[in-house]
């Protein structure tokens, strides 16, 4: 295998805070019904981190796939844990066609949190 593409974003958690307080629909429009179920387990501000790294993450396998979120749209790529934590991509719909057309055959996924910040890491593999 070889390396197709890698990305990386990071995200001020407070202004994901401040943006899905302001619009709720937002969560709905980004993450996907088990990511909020993962997000949403515990309150308070980690909940907002979650939100943050999972949305970097996204972004980060948008770049990795080299087009951006075109032709996609962010619940296409959704972000999970294993049961020990790791995190992992799935792709659906759109997200998959695109991985397809490029030759993605694998990506992986690295996030990490700090204080103020959420970043995450992809890496784009292929044949």
């Amino acid at each position: 295998m070889g390396v197709v593409g890698v990305g990386i974003d990071a995200v001020e958690i407070d202004r994901m805070r401040l943006a899905l307080l302001r619009t709720p629909a937002l969560i709905d429009r980004l993450f996907t019904d088990g990511e909020q179920l993962q997000c949403t387990a515990r309150t308070g501000r980690r909940r907002f981190a979650r939100f943050a790294a999972r949305f970097a993450a996204k972004e980060a396998v948008a770049k990795a796939l080299g087009t951006g979120v075109v032709g996609f749209g962010f619940r296409d790529v959704e972000i999970v844990n294993a049961d020990g934590g790791a995190p992992s991509v799935v792709l659906n719909d759109r997200a998959q066609a695109v991985a397809h057309r490029v030759g993605v055959t694998t990506l992986l996924v690295s996030l990490s949190v700090t204080r103020d910040v959420a970043i995450a890491t992809a890496l784009a593999e292929g044949p």
